[in-house]
């Protein structure tokens, strides 16, 4: 239901990007999202939760 909402309010945007790891990943394949081309997620992360 959350899904359905973001996608009506940004349904007239040309691009809708998000970041996922893990199981998350497949939800959202299943929602319409798929990886942008050739790209590598890259971040700069001072945390230690990962």
């Amino acid at each position: 239901m959350m899904m359905e909402l973001m996608q009506s309010k940004y349904r007239g945007f040309h691009q809708q990007m998000l970041t996922a790891d893990g199981k998350a990943v497949e939800f959202y394949k299943a929602l319409g999202f798929e990886r942008a081309g050739k790209t590598e997620p890259m971040w700069v992360y001072a945390g230690n939760d990962h």
